[in-house]
């Protein structure tokens, strides 16, 4: 593991420069907004204010260790810093050597359930092959996607062991053999997924992508192409041995041992082998790509955001044994010729792997069903609600109690993968949802619009329309947001990875009212001049 420093920890070379960066912010006395505007609340109860806004780079994530002390994860510095009442730290609690092309890099981390008595920190990085931080797609493992175990000493943390490592290599740019060159024009750094979380079973979640796959995780059976050798890339596949293990969600132990309560463990068991092994990890497959996890406390599901290529991005509520049913469909399976439709008519028609173009979907619905790659024990769920058009949901939390106003108890957040600066549109936002009384659905109840659970927004030529999604945005302004989090203090805490800052959404303080002595001189004068 390319680590820049074990037990210790070193300062990157690039903080010098970066130091400066920030001061030069500082003197200016603004922050420099990567979104269109400020962020802003659009309801009057809630208020935003900066908790940093100087001195980070990049950020994607952050974990609280009490309520004025949490940690925060550069993305593409590789490292984890730590924020005491309001102040970073001078040295980093941990620096890893990270590849940050694309969507790689340094992109999330949880505690374990039993933290501080067990002193555990989960991490989820991307290697990088050089030994030093590097955005160069190439300069990557393949096997490169890595969630480690650290153990927190109270200022840093040290390895302690890997829990899983995941496929990060994407040279589809390379012929496979046996088939007649390729159309991929190079190599590719996004679909790395990244989010990990724990859930209330006490068991590691973790988001995997697709990763430009497209083997049986992504529905097809034999692969992507129409004749043999039937495989998926030039390292093999399509059957999900260690280099083709994708757009899943994991379930694990906290020591990265397989829990044998998992859906596919028979399944897995019966197979055999790398395989075999890899299949009794999977919780659910059928994913393509996405940023969001959350568990809602109140009943224990998980639920998940899932980016849409061009067609159909998709809130889900995950069930053991899912088959999200990526790549043969995205968005409810009753809209399939609508997606296909856009798929291969609008954008750049590629679904990004031209190995597998969108022209050999389905023509049905019932077909594409048809195809759909089925485990034992597997079953296809339609997302809870979906948007026609990419609008790309990203950081994913639930809200407890009632910090933010009883309204709020039990609502679903939700981010944005795009800044306003950069899309437009509905780039930047924020959204909210308040679900049914079961908890079982997201509740739509309040626009007649969405009764059939999606939001037909526009054609725009950079996505993100905001047509039908005007009842659930709750925030503009916030950039790209790849992580919520609810602090200790029960506000909502959002990190802008374009805005370099974390800002606090709580509730306004009420005003003061006027208070009176209880004298019945004063009272009648004021009341008097009050009727004059």
């Amino acid at each position: 593991m390319a680590t820049r420093s074990r037990p210790s920890v070193s300062v990157n070379r690039q903080t010098a420069f970066r130091s400066l960066a920030v001061a030069l912010v500082g003197l200016a006395g603004t922050v420099a907004h990567a979104d269109t505007t400020p962020p802003a609340m659009l309801d009057p109860s809630l208020q935003v204010t900066t908790v940093l806004s100087a001195g980070l780079t990049q950020p994607i994530g952050m974990v609280f260790l009490s309520t004025n002390d949490f940690l925060v994860l550069e993305k593409a510095s590789g490292q984890i810093k730590r924020v005491v009442n309001g102040v970073i730290q001078a040295a980093p609690v941990l620096d890893l050597a990270v590849n940050s092309a694309s969507e790689r890099g340094l992109l999330s981390i949880a505690l374990d359930p039993g933290f501080p008595t067990n002193p555990y920190m989960y991490v989820r990085w991307t290697e990088s092959s050089t030994g030093a931080d590097t955005g160069v797609t190439a300069n990557v493992p393949l096997i490169g996607n890595r969630v480690d175990r650290f153990i927190w000493n109270g200022s840093t943390l040290t390895f302690d062991r890997n829990i899983v490592q995941l496929r990060s290599r994407q040279s589809d740019n390379v012929a496979v053999p046996g088939h007649p060159g390729t159309n991929n024009p190079g190599e590719n750094g996004n679909h790395n997924g990244g989010v990990i979380r724990f859930g209330p079973d006490g068991k590691l979640y973790i988001f995997m992508g697709d990763q430009g796959r497209r083997g049986w995780m992504q529905n097809l059976a034999n692969g992507p192409f129409l004749t043999a050798p039937q495989q998926d890339d030039t390292f093999g596949g399509p059957a999900p041995d260690n280099a083709h293990l994708s757009g899943v969600i994991l379930r694990l132990n906290n020591d990265g041992t397989v829990p044998v309560d998992n859906p596919f463990f028979a399944a897995g068991a019966a197979v055999g082998g790398e395989v075999g092994a890899n299949i009794q990890k999977v919780y659910s497959y059928g994913h393509r790509n996405g940023f969001g996890m959350a568990f809602d406390a109140a009943t224990g599901y998980l639920w998940e955001t899932e980016n849409a290529d061009d067609a159909y991005s998709e809130l889900n509520r995950v069930i053991p044994g899912m088959n999200g049913g990526w790549i043969q469909v995205a968005g409810p399976l009753s809209r399939f010729a609508d997606f296909k439709l856009i798929e291969t008519t609008q954008f750049t028609q590629a679904l990004q792997q031209v190995r597998f173009p969108p022209t050999r979907l389905s023509y049905t619905a019932a077909a594409a069903a048809a195809r759909m790659f089925m485990l034992p024990g597997a079953v296809y769920v339609d997302p809870d609600f979906s948007w026609r058009y990419e609008i790309g949901p990203a950081g994913t939390a639930f809200v407890q109690g009632n910090a933010l106003g009883a309204e709020y108890s039990g609502t679903l957040w939700i981010g944005s993968a795009r800044s306003n600066q950069q899309v437009g549109g509905n780039g930047g936002c924020l959204y909210r949802f308040r679900m049914t009384a079961d908890r079982l659905h997201v509740d739509v109840s309040a626009d007649p619009r969405l009764a059939d659970r999606v939001a037909d927004n526009l054609f725009r030529p950079t996505k993100f329309d905001g047509t039908e999604s005007e009842t659930l945005i709750i925030g503009t302004g916030f950039g790209i947001t790849p992580d919520i989090v609810q602090g200790p203090d029960g506000n909502l805490y959002v990190v802008s990875n374009t805005d370099n800052a974390i800002y606090k959404i709580s509730r306004k303080p009420a005003l003061p009212t006027l208070q009176l002595k209880q004298d019945p001189t004063i009272q009648t004068t004021v009341e008097s001049e009050i009727n004059e």
